[in-house]
């Protein structure tokens, strides 16, 4: 369920993006995370009464045991770094490790899933397929533009601040060939719009389903993880190669921008990695205290 993936993420991402708040922000995880859900759902006082220990369950967990993996992935990332180059397989294996840790995630978080859904009302279940409908069409607006340099121009943009965040600024040399690997990745939104439209009904048949009493806890929950399988590799065919593609095409990216750099950004990011290592630890460390 892209949803609830969504709000995982939080526990990895929210933090990354406000540098010199890690700790505050991850420590606020739980709280964070309950009011995106809420959002979706509406949730009454009797859900959330059940909503806020599972989520802190979760938090507690992710602190305890999948952190150190967090750490040691970064870890591995910042020794990438420093290499002169990397090649198209290892920006490949670093990124498929990414989302290997990110599915250990998932699976964690079924339990709470499981807790909650049979809970929903039939208007809450209504209401989070409106909010469904409403981000999806945020999503085209900010994504699918009307020309096909008007898209790479978007995604160049972002592609460029994460680039520079981690590597320091960019030469004009770097910054051409970025948008000459993005070029070649032949984006198509209309491909990612139909799947999300697809992830969106998917989520809402399996949020009714798991309401189902006859069904067992070891049903609903064999329902999720097909879910969670669907939303890594989808039944839709031509998405599916299509995401391949980008994927690969993803990888060259990283390891063609890695190689172009000199001393100074290959330095300015293994710093940059060191950051999120030495905060990392020490919130896991909290755990153990």
């Amino acid at each position: 369920m892209r949803l609830i993936q969504y709000a995982l993420m939080l526990l990895l991402t929210m933090s990354l993006n406000s540098c010199g708040f890690v700790k505050t922000a991850y420590n606020n995880a739980p709280e964070a995370i309950n009011w995106w859900l809420d959002d979706y759902f509406d949730f009454n006082k009797a859900q959330k009464s059940i909503l806020d220990p599972a989520l802190q369950r979760l938090h507690d967990w992710h602190r305890e045991h999948h952190l150190p993996i967090d750490i040691a992935l970064l870890k591995d990332l910042q020794t990438s770094a420093g290499k002169q180059q990397i090649s198209h397989n290892e920006a490949c294996e670093l990124t498929k490790r990414i989302k290997d840790n990110f599915s250990k995630l998932q699976l964690e978080s079924i339990p709470l899933m499981l807790e909650i859904a049979p809970l929903l009302t039939d208007k809450q279940l209504q209401y989070f397929h409106k909010k469904l409908d409403k981000r999806t069409q945020k999503w085209k607006s900010e994504w699918w533009q009307e020309t096909s340099e008007e898209q790479i121009a978007v995604r160049y943009e972002k592609i460029e601040a994460l680039a520079e965040k981690i590597y320091g600024d960019l030469n004009e040399s770097q910054r051409a060939a970025l948008k000459k690997d993005l070029l070649m990745l032949q984006i198509k939104p209309e491909f990612s719009y139909n799947e999300i439209l697809r992830r969106n009904e998917d989520a809402y048949q399996i949020a009714t389903e798991l309401r189902n009493p006859s069904l067992s806890s070891d049903d609903k929950s064999k329902l999720v993880k097909a879910a969670f399988k669907r939303l890594r590799n989808s039944p839709n065919l031509i998405y599916q190669a299509y995401a391949d593609q980008l994927n690969a095409g993803t990888c060259e990216m990283i390891a063609n921008l890695h190689t172009s750099t000199d001393a100074k950004q290959k330095q300015h990011a293994q710093d940059w990695f060191d950051y999120y290592i030495v905060e990392f630890t020490s919130l896991s460390a909290v755990g153990n205290n």
